[in-house]
C-alpha cells in the first residue's frame, strides 16, 4: 500500500460538511475530505471503531480479489438447500420475508451470468483503487503497523469444491487480479496452522489483513479530530431543506447544518436517502463473528475454509470466526446458533484450537442486490453525496470510497466511471 499523501486538490476552506456515519466508510469520506480543506462534522450514535459498528467486528480482510458478487448463476437452485441446513450459509428470519420480496426479486436479475460479470468489473475497478487510498490514510494516521500486507487464502477439502471455483478464477483472471493455485504441501508451508486435511487452494498475494478493524477505525478518528474534526453520538432522525436543498441534519444531540451533506450510514443509509432523492434497495445483510483464544499455531492471514463457508481473522486479541448471511430486520435480536456452530468445523481445520468463547458478536452489512455499492451524487441534490451498500467489502473500499466522495465534493475528475455506482443505475 503505497499511496503518496500529496495534495494538490482545490482548496475547500471554509466550506462545511456533514458525513452521516463513522463507520470505516464514513469516517474515510470525513478524513479525504478535510485533507481537501472542508471543515467535516461526523454524526454516528456509536463511538468510532466501538462494538456498535460493524466496521468493529468484520472479518477484517482488505481484499485485492473478491470480486464475486453474492448474486451467482445457480443460486436460486441452491437456495432451499442452504435455508434447510442450520450450519449452511445463508439465514432467512421468515417473518421478514414480505419485505424483502422486492430485494430477493432483483437479486435473482443480477445472478445472470451477464450481470454478474459487469458485476464483478465494477467491485474489481474499485478494488484496484484500494491500495493507494489506504497507503495515504495509514501513512497520515501513523495506523502501518495495524494492516499487514500477508495475502489471504482461501482452502478446499476436495477436488469437487475446488473445481465449484472456476468461475471466480475466470472473473479474478477477466478482471486484472493475480491469484496463485497451491497444492497440499504448498499450504502447510504457507499455513503450518492448518490442519492437514486441504487438497488446493488459492492465495491472492496482494490482500492484506487488518489485525483490528475496530481499533483501527478508532485511530482514524482520534487523528480526524485532532486535526479540527468534529464528532457527535446521535442518530440523524431527519434532514431539513432550505430553498429546496438539503441543509440541516436533525439529531437528537441537535440540529447541524452544511454546505455539503455525506450520507454514509451503512446499513441505515435506506430511509434518510430516500429523503435525500435516492430510491433503493438496501438491506441489512447480518453477519456474526465468535472470538476463540489465540491457538499455540496462530493462522497467518485471513483464510476462508469454502467447504463450509466460514472464515477466520488472526485478530490481536484472538482468533475470530466470521460466517454466514442472514436477513433480519436490522433490529432483530441475534441468532447466535449458526456461527457457534462452525467452532466445531474451525476445531478440525486448525491445530489445537481451544473452543472456549471469548466474546460474541452481531453486525450488519448494508447490501444491494448486485452486491456493488452506492458511490455517487444524489440524482436530485448536488450537494448530497451517497456512500453506502459495500456488503462484505466495506473494510476494503473505505478509503476508496472516501477518496472518489472527495473528487466529487471538489468537481475532480476522480479516475474511474461511475456509472455503475449511481443509485438509479
Amino acid at each position: 500500500m503505497t499511496g503518496v499523501p500529496v495534495q494538490d486538490q482545490t482548496s475547500q476552506d471554509g466550506r462545511t460538511a456533514v458525513v452521516i456515519g463513522g463507520g470505516i466508510v464514513g469516517i474515510s469520506c470525513a478524513l479525504f475530505l478535510q485533507r481537501d480543506g472542508w471543515t467535516v462534522t461526523v454524526i454516528d450514535p456509536a463511538e468510532p471503531g466501538s462494538p456498535d459498528q460493524t466496521s468493529y467486528g468484520n472479518a477484517g480482510s482488505i481484499s485485492s480479489s473478491s470480486v464475486m458478487p453474492t448474486a451467482l448463476p445457480g443460486v436460486i437452485k441452491q437456495v432451499p438447500k442452504m435455508l434447510a441446513d442450520p450450519t449452511g450459509p445463508l439465514a432467512i428470519q421468515w417473518r421478514y420475508l414480505p419485505r424483502l420480496v422486492p430485494f430477493l426479486t432483483s437479486f435473482l436479475r443480477y445472478s445472470s451470468r451477464e450481470n454478474v460479470e459487469a458485476s464483478g468489473r465494477a467491485i474489481a475497478a474499485m478494488i484496484h483503487r484500494v491500495s493507494d487510498a489506504y497507503g495515504i490514510l495509514l501513512e497520515e494516521t501513523g495506523t502501518r503497523e495495524m494492516v499487514v500486507p500477508n495475502g489471504s487464502l482461501k482452502v478446499y477439502k476436495t477436488d469437487q469444491s475446488f473445481a465449484a471455483s472456476a468461475f471466480e478464477r475466470e472473473l479474478l483472471e477477466k478482471n486484472d487480479c493475480r491469484y496463485d493455485v497451491l497444492n497440499e504441501d504448498e499450504i502447510r508451508q504457507l499455513e503450518p496452522a492448518l490442519q492437514p486435511i486441504f487438497k488446493h487452494a488459492i492465495f491472492m498475494p496482494d490482500s492484506s489483513t487488518a489485525v483490528n478493524p475496530g481499533r483501527m477505525v478508532a485511530r482514524f478518528a482520534e487523528h480526524f479530530v485532532a486535526k479540527g474534526g468534529t464528532i457527535v453520538r446521535g442518530e440523524a432522525r431527519d434532514v431539513r431543506f432550505r430553498d429546496g436543498t438539503p441543509r440541516t441534519v436533525v439529531t437528537g444531540a441537535g440540529d447541524h447544518e452544511g454546505d455539503l451533506i455525506v450520507l454514509a450510514a451503512g446499513a441505515w443509509s435506506r430511509e434518510l436517502a430516500a429523503k435525500l432523492g435516492a430510491r433503493v434497495l438496501l438491506e441489512a445483510e447480518r453477519g456474526y463473528h465468535v472470538m476463540l483464544p489465540k491457538p499455540p499455531v496462530m493462522p497467518n492471514r485471513f483464510i476462508t475454509f469454502m467447504d463450509r463457508k466460514f472464515a477466520t481473522l488472526p485478530h490481536e486479541v484472538g482468533l475470530r470466526i466470521t460466517s454466514g448471511v442472514e436477513y433480519a430486520k436490522v433490529d432483530a435480536p441475534p441468532d447466535y446458533r449458526r456461527i457457534r456452530s462452525m467452532i466445531p468445523f474451525a476445531q478440525e481445520s486448525i491445530r489445537d484450537l481451544d473452543a472456549t468463547e471469548q466474546s460474541i458478536w452481531l453486525g450488519r452489512r448494508p447490501t444491494l442486490p448486485n452486491s456493488v455499492p452506492v458511490i455517487s451524487r444524489s440524482p436530485k441534490h448536488d450537494n448530497v453525496l451517497l456512500a453506502f451498500g459495500h456488503s462484505h467489502l466495506g473494510l476494503t473500499m473505505g478509503p476508496a470510497t472516501g477518496q472518489i466522495i472527495a473528487d466529487l465534493a471538489a468537481g475532480r475528475d476522480s479516475g474511474i466511471d461511475l456509472t455503475p455506482y449511481r443509485p438509479d443505475r
